[in-house]
């Protein structure tokens, strides 16, 4: 996120405090209510009955309409608005009235637009603010000379003369406040408002604000498979090797921010493969095991990328933009990239690439992966177990057609320990090839498949004329189910829907169903 994006959220939040603060400030007019009745009772103003209840009402109406379009408008531009206008209407109401003999209740309104830290509000409402004043005095000179019995051509002068006094000095006194605007606004942009990161490092807080925004937790196995499979697919075609070595007693879960890391590591690794004739590069995982990783603590994770050629001058003189970025996301993480080749060793180029990350579980990789293995194995003994109720399923042959290979393995899994035989494909044009060949007693067919989906593949093997292509059952694998997904599923082929991620019990229950058919 660039600055100028974090200055402009800063700018929408300030805006949102400010109108709150605007429209509990417009609810003070309800108090000079009783305020203004007050004065008249005692005769410091001079209002007839009606005027003043219609100036109680007007108050009312223009202090409780900011604070009911704050509560439920969230528009801040149309919030803004109304502050503003309302307060301006009051003013003019107070002047208009002659409460107030005080002319600088037309700058008070531009000192508050200041708050917004907006230069084109600033001027637009001193603009508006300058007219209405001398609207107002203009109107109030005029009513005050048909009430005079003297107007002469030296009192005429006079006032008009006070008027482009009066003009002038707004004019003067909203360019020095347009410059201290200037300086404010400046002094925001510029990161002027500092605050401590945790590791002691200082930085504007709206940047400080984003970082924590970002910093999540992840799965620490899972972010290495991704950008190992981002490199196996960079280097596919070519003579490279990739290897992948990631310490199993790393914590099972970390907190940071995963696409710096992510985008950080990849454009190092392209630039090693890249630079390498032999095409062999290895990262290793780890971290420093100096302390015993706990939940809410920091731990520094080493990632050695190491390639069997030295790429020290290709590196560092080289076109090496890849690892020019990647070094660069690094250091945002406030991580550190170390040489660590040596001398003795010529023909091997050694990097270490060290950060900090929040440890979020503190349950290691190996543990959760043994957990995981038992949680299978009792999966499979259940099954085991259950298949005793569906005996009509023994010696039955399953067609499984699905796309994704860890999918074709767990309904592999799950139908083996019912004493099935299975066969997997990929695809919907190897199913229809391998029901020509062989017949099968049920077809588990997954929905999304690319290509050939699931739907095409069920309308495919119906329309083929032979009593065994129109009789076979077909069980939909899906996310999809809605009703009218269901419905789109029977009226194209399939006899059965089992829902994703497959459950064991699920799926018994359909095939059950199915071999009763």
């Amino acid at each position: 996120m660039n600055q100028n994006q974090l200055v402009k959220e800063y700018l929408m939040q300030n805006e949102r405090k400010i109108n709150e603060w605007l429209s509990h400030l417009e609810l003070v007019f309800l108090v000079s209510c009783f305020g203004l009745i007050v004065m008249n009772l005692t005769g410091v103003t001079r209002l007839s009955v009606s005027a003043l209840l219609e100036l109680c009402l007007f108050f009312v109406v223009t202090s409780v309409a900011p604070y009911l379009c704050y509560k439920h408008c969230y528009d801040e531009k149309i919030n803004r608005i109304v502050c503003l206008t309302c307060l301006e209407v009051n003013f003019c109401a107070l002047a208009c009235n002659d409460v107030i003999r005080l002319n600088f209740l037309f700058m008070l309104l531009p000192v508050i637009s200041i708050l917004y830290l907006d230069r084109e509000l600033f001027v637009r409402t001193s603009m508006y603010c300058f007219f209405v004043m001398l609207l107002v005095k203009i109107c109030n000179y005029q009513i005050w000379s048909k009430q005079s019995s003297v107007w002469i051509g030296n009192t005429y002068r006079s006032v008009y003369e006070e008027i482009i006094v009066l003009a002038l000095e707004y004019i003067l006194f909203c360019i020095l406040v347009y410059v201290m605007l200037q300086k404010l606004f400046d002094m925001v942009i510029s990161g002027y408002s500092l605050q401590q990161r945790s590791d002691g490092t200082i930085a504007p807080a709206p940047v400080i604000m984003a970082e924590k925004q970002v910093e999540v937790a992840y799965n620490t196995k899972g972010l290495f498979l991704e950008i190992n499979q981002t490199i196996q697919n960079m280097i596919r075609g070519k003579d490279k090797t990739f290897h992948l070595d990631v310490d199993y007693e790393l914590p099972v879960q970390l907190c940071g921010d995963k696409e710096k890391i992510k985008m950080g590591l990849i454009n190092l690794l392209s630039d090693f493969l890249q630079f390498t004739e032999q095409g062999e590069v290895t990262l290793r995982v780890s971290y420093d095991k100096g302390i015993l990783p706990n939940k809410g603590q920091n731990i520094s994770v080493c990632c050695h990328i190491i390639c069997s050629q030295n790429l020290s001058e290709d590196l560092r003189y080289g076109n090496a933009m890849g690892f020019a970025l990647g070094k660069n996301m690094i250091q945002k993480l406030n991580g550190m990239i170390l040489d660590k080749s040596t001398a003795k060793e010529e023909n091997r180029t050694h990097y270490v690439i060290t950060f900090l990350q929040k440890v979020e579980d503190q349950e290691t990789i190996l543990h959760a992966k043994q957990v995981h293995q038992t949680e299978q194995k009792e999966l499979i003994a259940d099954s085991r177990k259950k298949a005793q109720d569906i005996l009509l399923a023994r010696e039955v042959k399953a067609l499984i057609v699905d796309d994704s290979v860890m999918n074709q393995k767990l309904v592999d899994a799950i139908l083996k320990a019912y004493g099935m035989m299975t066969k997997c494909v990929s695809s919907g044009e190897e199913a229809i090839e391998e029901m020509k060949i062989r017949k099968y007693d049920i077809v588990l067919i997954d929905h999304m498949m690319p290509v050939k989906g699931g739907i095409q593949t069920a309308k495919e093997i119906r329309q083929i004329e032979n009593q065994y292509f129109e009789m076979v059952p077909l069980i939909a694998m899906t996310s999809n189910l809605t009703e009218d997904a269901r419905q789109m599923f029977l009226e194209n082929g399939f006899t059965k829907i089992v829902p994703k991620p497959i459950k064991e019990a699920e799926m018994r229950q359909v095939i059950s169903e199915c071999m009763f058919i």
